[in-house]
Protein backbone atom coordinates (compact mmCIF):
# COMPACT_ATOMS: atom_id res chain seq x y z
CA UNK A 1 0.00 0.00 0.00
CA UNK A 2 1.01 3.35 -0.85
CA UNK A 3 1.79 6.51 1.09
CA UNK A 4 -1.18 8.31 -0.72
CA UNK A 5 -3.21 5.14 0.11
CA UNK A 6 -2.48 4.58 3.64
CA UNK A 7 -4.77 6.23 6.87
CA UNK A 8 -2.06 9.18 7.58
CA UNK A 9 -2.96 10.45 4.03
CA UNK A 10 -6.76 10.14 4.56
CA UNK A 11 -8.04 11.25 7.74
CA UNK A 12 -11.65 10.10 8.24
CA UNK A 13 -14.91 12.18 8.62
CA UNK A 14 -13.98 12.13 12.54
CA UNK A 15 -10.38 13.64 12.09
CA UNK A 16 -11.62 16.18 9.61
CA UNK A 17 -14.21 17.25 12.31
CA UNK A 18 -11.52 17.58 15.33
CA UNK A 19 -9.28 19.88 12.73
CA UNK A 20 -12.36 22.09 12.38
CA UNK A 21 -13.10 22.45 15.95
CA UNK A 22 -9.00 23.02 16.47
CA UNK A 23 -9.66 25.65 14.04
CA UNK A 24 -12.78 27.50 15.58
CA UNK A 25 -10.49 27.31 18.87
CA UNK A 26 -7.24 28.97 17.50
CA UNK A 27 -9.55 30.91 15.25
CA UNK A 28 -11.04 32.22 18.78
CA UNK A 29 -7.37 33.02 20.44
CA UNK A 30 -6.51 35.28 17.08
CA UNK A 31 -9.39 36.72 17.59
CA UNK A 32 -9.32 37.86 21.07
CA UNK A 33 -5.59 39.07 20.56
CA UNK A 34 -6.40 40.90 17.12
CA UNK A 35 -9.39 42.51 19.32
CA UNK A 36 -6.82 43.50 22.51
CA UNK A 37 -4.43 44.95 19.84
CA UNK A 38 -7.12 47.00 18.30
CA UNK A 39 -8.42 48.44 21.53
CA UNK A 40 -5.24 49.16 22.61
CA UNK A 41 -4.49 51.25 20.15
CA UNK A 42 -6.68 53.28 19.56
CA UNK A 43 -6.76 53.78 23.54
CA UNK A 44 -3.30 55.16 23.35
CA UNK A 45 -4.44 57.12 20.20
CA UNK A 46 -7.24 58.81 22.03
CA UNK A 47 -5.35 59.35 25.51
CA UNK A 48 -2.09 61.02 23.04
CA UNK A 49 -4.37 63.36 21.38
CA UNK A 50 -5.74 64.29 25.01
CA UNK A 51 -2.16 64.99 26.24
CA UNK A 52 -1.51 66.82 22.90
CA UNK A 53 -4.12 69.04 23.40
CA UNK A 54 -3.50 70.07 26.68
CA UNK A 55 0.16 70.77 25.98
CA UNK A 56 -1.10 72.93 22.80
CA UNK A 57 -3.29 74.73 25.69
CA UNK A 58 -0.62 74.83 27.77
CA UNK A 59 1.22 76.45 25.28
CA UNK A 60 -1.12 78.95 24.01
CA UNK A 61 -1.12 80.12 27.60
CA UNK A 62 2.28 80.30 28.31
CA UNK A 63 2.79 82.38 24.90
CA UNK A 64 -0.11 84.92 25.64
CA UNK A 65 1.44 85.51 29.43
CA UNK A 66 4.80 86.16 27.59
CA UNK A 67 3.44 88.30 25.29
CA UNK A 68 1.87 90.57 27.39
CA UNK A 69 4.99 90.75 30.09
CA UNK A 70 7.02 91.44 26.64
CA UNK A 71 4.81 94.40 25.74
CA UNK A 72 4.74 96.07 29.16
CA UNK A 73 8.15 96.43 28.95
CA UNK A 74 9.31 97.25 25.79
CA UNK A 75 8.36 97.04 22.21
CA UNK A 76 10.34 96.33 19.09
CA UNK A 77 13.29 94.88 19.27
CA UNK A 78 13.46 93.32 15.83
CA UNK A 79 12.59 90.11 16.58
CA UNK A 80 9.35 87.76 16.57
CA UNK A 81 8.06 85.97 19.45
CA UNK A 82 6.72 83.25 17.28
CA UNK A 83 9.70 83.19 14.94
CA UNK A 84 11.86 79.97 14.50
CA UNK A 85 15.07 81.21 15.21
CA UNK A 86 13.84 84.36 17.28
CA UNK A 87 11.38 83.30 19.85
CA UNK A 88 12.30 80.10 20.68
CA UNK A 89 8.92 78.37 20.41
CA UNK A 90 9.48 76.83 17.39
CA UNK A 91 10.32 73.07 18.16
CA UNK A 92 11.81 70.12 15.57
CA UNK A 93 9.65 67.26 15.62
CA UNK A 94 10.90 63.93 15.01
CA UNK A 95 8.93 61.93 12.52
CA UNK A 96 6.46 59.54 14.35
CA UNK A 97 6.76 55.71 13.79
CA UNK A 98 4.03 54.50 11.51
CA UNK A 99 4.58 50.94 12.94
CA UNK A 100 1.93 51.13 15.31
CA UNK A 101 -0.50 52.06 12.60
CA UNK A 102 0.76 49.67 10.32
CA UNK A 103 0.10 46.96 13.27
CA UNK A 104 -2.97 48.35 13.69
CA UNK A 105 -3.94 47.28 10.11
CA UNK A 106 -2.42 43.97 10.41
CA UNK A 107 -4.52 43.33 13.19
CA UNK A 108 -8.14 44.18 11.67
CA UNK A 109 -7.28 41.80 9.11
CA UNK A 110 -6.03 39.17 11.86
CA UNK A 111 -9.45 40.16 13.57
CA UNK A 112 -11.67 39.28 10.61
CA UNK A 113 -9.98 36.85 9.16
CA UNK A 114 -10.66 34.59 12.30
CA UNK A 115 -14.02 36.29 12.84
CA UNK A 116 -15.04 34.51 9.66
CA UNK A 117 -13.22 31.47 9.96
CA UNK A 118 -15.13 30.72 13.33
CA UNK A 119 -18.50 31.41 11.61
CA UNK A 120 -17.68 29.14 8.39
CA UNK A 121 -16.19 26.50 10.15
CA UNK A 122 -19.46 26.46 12.75
CA UNK A 123 -21.73 26.46 9.68
CA UNK A 124 -19.80 23.74 8.06
CA UNK A 125 -20.13 21.76 11.53
CA UNK A 126 -23.81 22.44 12.21
CA UNK A 127 -25.17 22.46 9.02
CA UNK A 128 -22.58 20.99 6.30
CA UNK A 129 -25.68 20.43 3.32
CA UNK A 130 -27.02 24.28 3.29
CA UNK A 131 -23.46 25.07 3.95
CA UNK A 132 -22.11 24.09 -0.09
CA UNK A 133 -25.69 24.24 -1.55
CA UNK A 134 -25.83 27.20 -4.16
CA UNK A 135 -28.15 29.81 -3.63
CA UNK A 136 -29.41 29.86 -7.59
CA UNK A 137 -28.08 26.96 -9.71
CA UNK A 138 -29.35 28.55 -12.64
CA UNK A 139 -26.54 31.56 -12.36
CA UNK A 140 -23.45 31.15 -14.35
CA UNK A 141 -21.49 32.66 -11.11
CA UNK A 142 -22.23 30.42 -8.39
CA UNK A 143 -22.51 31.34 -4.77
CA UNK A 144 -23.36 29.58 -1.87
CA UNK A 145 -22.20 30.32 1.80
CA UNK A 146 -18.94 28.42 1.05
CA UNK A 147 -17.98 30.03 -1.53
CA UNK A 148 -18.72 33.50 0.05
CA UNK A 149 -17.40 32.87 3.08
CA UNK A 150 -14.17 31.62 1.40
CA UNK A 151 -14.14 34.50 -0.70
CA UNK A 152 -14.07 37.03 2.22
CA UNK A 153 -11.44 34.36 4.51
CA UNK A 154 -9.36 34.72 1.09
CA UNK A 155 -9.30 38.39 1.03
CA UNK A 156 -8.57 39.00 4.40
CA UNK A 157 -5.95 36.25 4.55
CA UNK A 158 -4.02 37.82 1.81
CA UNK A 159 -4.27 41.29 3.79
CA UNK A 160 -2.23 39.86 6.24
CA UNK A 161 -0.07 38.68 3.70
CA UNK A 162 0.73 41.87 2.72
CA UNK A 163 0.12 44.00 6.14
CA UNK A 164 3.26 42.08 7.32
CA UNK A 165 5.15 42.16 4.45
CA UNK A 166 4.47 46.14 4.38
CA UNK A 167 5.59 46.07 8.03
CA UNK A 168 8.74 44.17 6.75
CA UNK A 169 10.03 46.95 4.67
CA UNK A 170 8.68 49.91 6.94
CA UNK A 171 10.97 48.51 9.36
CA UNK A 172 13.87 48.18 7.18
CA UNK A 173 13.05 51.71 5.77
CA UNK A 174 12.61 53.12 9.34
CA UNK A 175 15.89 52.32 10.49
CA UNK A 176 17.79 52.98 6.97
CA UNK A 177 16.56 55.93 5.74
CA UNK A 178 14.06 57.53 8.33
CA UNK A 179 11.80 60.62 7.94
CA UNK A 180 11.09 60.23 4.31
CA UNK A 181 7.45 58.66 4.70
CA UNK A 182 5.23 60.88 2.93
CA UNK A 183 3.89 58.58 0.16
CA UNK A 184 4.15 55.13 2.15
CA UNK A 185 0.79 54.93 4.21
CA UNK A 186 -1.27 55.27 0.47
CA UNK A 187 0.60 52.84 -1.01
CA UNK A 188 0.97 50.31 2.03
CA UNK A 189 -3.09 50.83 1.69
CA UNK A 190 -3.53 50.53 -1.89
CA UNK A 191 -1.24 47.29 -1.96
CA UNK A 192 -2.23 45.18 1.45
CA UNK A 193 -6.22 46.05 0.64
CA UNK A 194 -6.36 46.75 -2.96
CA UNK A 195 -4.63 43.45 -4.35
CA UNK A 196 -6.63 41.30 -2.02
CA UNK A 197 -9.91 42.95 -3.01
CA UNK A 198 -8.91 42.24 -6.75
CA UNK A 199 -7.73 38.36 -6.31
CA UNK A 200 -10.73 37.80 -4.36
CA UNK A 201 -13.13 39.62 -7.27
CA UNK A 202 -10.94 37.50 -9.87
CA UNK A 203 -11.85 33.45 -8.16
CA UNK A 204 -15.53 34.51 -7.63
CA UNK A 205 -16.48 36.02 -10.84
CA UNK A 206 -14.62 32.73 -12.61
CA UNK A 207 -16.45 30.14 -10.37
CA UNK A 208 -12.79 29.37 -9.48
CA UNK A 209 -13.94 27.89 -5.54
CA UNK A 210 -14.83 24.68 -5.56
CA UNK A 211 -16.19 22.32 -2.47
CA UNK A 212 -13.31 19.94 -1.74
CA UNK A 213 -13.64 16.32 -0.17
CA UNK A 214 -14.30 17.62 3.37
CA UNK A 215 -16.98 19.91 2.48
CA UNK A 216 -14.32 23.04 2.90
CA UNK A 217 -14.16 25.34 0.04
CA UNK A 218 -11.07 25.63 -1.60
CA UNK A 219 -9.51 27.95 -4.75
CA UNK A 220 -9.07 25.56 -8.31
CA UNK A 221 -5.49 24.30 -8.47
CA UNK A 222 -4.87 26.80 -11.67
CA UNK A 223 -6.35 29.26 -9.83
CA UNK A 224 -4.89 28.73 -6.19
CA UNK A 225 -1.33 28.34 -7.76
CA UNK A 226 -1.15 31.44 -8.90
CA UNK A 227 -3.71 33.55 -6.69
CA UNK A 228 -3.31 32.07 -3.57
CA UNK A 229 0.46 29.79 -3.10
CA UNK A 230 2.46 32.66 -5.29
CA UNK A 231 1.50 35.29 -3.13
CA UNK A 232 2.09 33.45 -0.11
CA UNK A 233 5.22 32.55 -0.88
CA UNK A 234 6.65 35.80 -2.22
CA UNK A 235 5.56 37.15 1.04
CA UNK A 236 7.24 34.86 3.22
CA UNK A 237 10.55 35.38 0.83
CA UNK A 238 10.49 38.93 0.70
CA UNK A 239 9.62 38.97 4.45
CA UNK A 240 12.63 36.70 5.10
CA UNK A 241 14.72 38.74 3.00
CA UNK A 242 14.01 41.92 5.31
CA UNK A 243 14.59 40.06 8.29
CA UNK A 244 18.00 39.35 7.70
CA UNK A 245 18.54 42.76 6.23
CA UNK A 246 17.41 44.44 8.98
CA UNK A 247 18.97 42.30 11.43
CA UNK A 248 22.08 43.16 9.71
CA UNK A 249 21.74 46.86 9.24
CA UNK A 250 20.67 46.85 13.12
CA UNK A 251 24.15 45.81 14.16
CA UNK A 252 25.97 47.78 11.95
CA UNK A 253 24.11 50.76 12.73
CA UNK A 254 25.02 50.07 17.03
CA UNK A 255 28.43 48.68 16.26
CA UNK A 256 29.99 51.34 18.26
CA UNK A 257 27.60 51.74 21.04
CA UNK A 258 27.61 47.66 21.30
CA UNK A 259 31.08 47.46 21.63
CA UNK A 260 31.56 50.06 24.16
CA UNK A 261 28.13 49.47 26.77
CA UNK A 262 26.83 46.28 27.61
CA UNK A 263 23.67 47.64 28.91
CA UNK A 264 22.45 49.18 25.28
CA UNK A 265 23.79 45.56 23.71
CA UNK A 266 21.30 43.80 25.89
CA UNK A 267 18.71 45.77 24.71
CA UNK A 268 19.39 46.77 21.49
CA UNK A 269 19.47 42.52 20.71
CA UNK A 270 16.11 42.86 22.67
CA UNK A 271 14.35 45.33 20.64
CA UNK A 272 15.82 43.89 17.17
CA UNK A 273 14.58 40.45 18.06
CA UNK A 274 11.31 42.02 18.83
CA UNK A 275 11.14 44.08 16.10
CA UNK A 276 11.75 41.37 13.27
CA UNK A 277 9.49 38.89 15.60
CA UNK A 278 6.24 39.76 13.22
CA UNK A 279 8.53 39.09 10.22
CA UNK A 280 9.48 35.59 11.99
CA UNK A 281 6.00 34.97 13.19
CA UNK A 282 4.71 35.33 9.93
CA UNK A 283 7.26 32.58 8.47
CA UNK A 284 6.28 30.13 11.04
CA UNK A 285 2.08 30.81 11.01
CA UNK A 286 2.74 29.87 7.37
CA UNK A 287 5.09 27.35 7.01
CA UNK A 288 2.93 24.43 6.91
CA UNK A 289 0.73 25.43 4.47
CA UNK A 290 3.04 26.14 1.94
CA UNK A 291 4.49 22.59 2.75
CA UNK A 292 0.59 21.54 2.47
CA UNK A 293 -0.09 23.07 -1.12
CA UNK A 294 3.53 21.67 -2.16
CA UNK A 295 2.72 18.09 -1.07
CA UNK A 296 -0.89 18.83 -3.00
CA UNK A 297 0.77 20.01 -6.27
CA UNK A 298 2.69 16.46 -6.90
CA UNK A 299 0.05 14.24 -5.07
CA UNK A 300 -3.49 13.47 -3.44
CA UNK A 301 -1.90 13.12 0.00
CA UNK A 302 -3.51 15.47 2.80
CA UNK A 303 -0.58 14.58 5.68
CA UNK A 304 -2.66 14.51 8.60
CA UNK A 305 -0.38 15.61 11.35
CA UNK A 306 0.55 18.39 9.10
CA UNK A 307 -3.21 19.36 8.60
CA UNK A 308 -3.10 19.24 12.69
CA UNK A 309 -0.56 21.66 12.14
CA UNK A 310 -2.00 24.09 9.57
CA UNK A 311 -4.42 24.62 11.76
CA UNK A 312 -2.60 25.39 14.87
CA UNK A 313 -0.36 28.21 13.33
CA UNK A 314 -2.47 29.68 10.49
CA UNK A 315 -5.00 31.05 11.77
CA UNK A 316 -3.38 31.92 15.24
CA UNK A 317 -1.21 34.49 13.33
CA UNK A 318 -3.46 37.60 15.01
CA UNK A 319 -2.33 36.07 18.68
CA UNK A 320 1.09 35.91 18.17
CA UNK A 321 0.87 39.05 16.93
CA UNK A 322 -0.80 40.64 19.99
CA UNK A 323 2.02 38.82 21.84
CA UNK A 324 4.74 40.75 20.27
CA UNK A 325 2.70 43.77 20.33
CA UNK A 326 2.37 43.70 24.45
CA UNK A 327 6.38 42.91 24.41
CA UNK A 328 7.33 45.64 22.31
CA UNK A 329 5.70 47.98 24.22
CA UNK A 330 6.74 46.94 27.33
CA UNK A 331 10.61 47.21 26.03
CA UNK A 332 9.24 50.88 24.69
CA UNK A 333 8.27 52.28 27.99
CA UNK A 334 12.24 50.93 29.56
CA UNK A 335 13.71 52.80 26.75
CA UNK A 336 13.12 56.50 27.21
CA UNK A 337 17.05 57.00 27.73
CA UNK A 338 17.41 56.08 24.09
CA UNK A 339 15.72 58.44 21.50
CA UNK A 340 16.75 55.86 18.32
CA UNK A 341 15.18 52.75 20.30
CA UNK A 342 12.35 54.20 21.47
CA UNK A 343 11.42 55.78 17.61
CA UNK A 344 12.05 52.52 16.19
CA UNK A 345 9.36 51.31 18.72
CA UNK A 346 7.07 53.85 18.92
Amino acid sequence: MGIEESQICNPTDHEFLSVDILNIVTSSLSLMGSALTIISYIWKKVRRDRIQKQQIQQQQQQIEKGGLLSSSITIGHGGSHYGGNGGGHSTYKQPTSKLPLLIFMLSIADFFTSFFIIISQSYLINSPNSYSNPYSPDLKIHFSPCIILRAIIQFFFLSTFFWTTCISYYLFHQLSSPGEEKYLLPIFNAVSWGIPFAISIVITMTNSIIVNSDGWCEVAKPMELSLWFLPLFLCLLVCSIYYFRLRRLFRSKFEYRLQINDRLKQLDATISRRLTLYIVVFVICWLPDVIQHFISFFSKCTFFPLLILQNILTPSQGFWNFWIYSYTNKIARFSNSNDENKRLLQ
